[in-house]
């Protein structure tokens, strides 16, 4: 008897393509500014970066706490969300665009 898989593990699963460009470039062509974010208790997750021109991406810290796992999945989402409605690298360190789950400082 041949069982059907169960369709729970699927709901994260989503066809992606090789060619489809949904989010900013990863490559710096320039200097980089970022910004370091916070969750709501305070804690460091990591940096939000962008090269003002075309790339932007996160970095997060080298030694996360478990519960952080789902921070850069969540950071990718936001930024691919920013990249489809037109929203420019340079200004990706704008805190409303993470606000209200998490809290985007500024970094001399």
């Amino acid at each position: 008897m041949t069982e059907t898989p169960n369709p729970r593990f699927y709901d994260y699963v989503a066809p992606r393509f090789a060619s489809q460009n949904d989010s900013y470039d990863f490559k710096a062509t320039g200097p980089v500014r970022r910004a370091a974010l916070h969750d709501r208790q305070g804690r460091l997750l990591g940096h939000v970066w962008t090269d003002d021109r075309q790339a932007a991406g996160f970095t997060r810290i080298s030694d996360p706490e478990p519960d952080m796992a789902y921070v850069r999945g969540e950071m990718l989402r936001i930024l691919a969300e920013a990249y489809k409605t037109g929203v420019p690298a340079s200004e990706l360190l704008n805190p409303a665009l993470y606000a209200p789950d998490f809290e985007l400082r500024l970094t001399p």
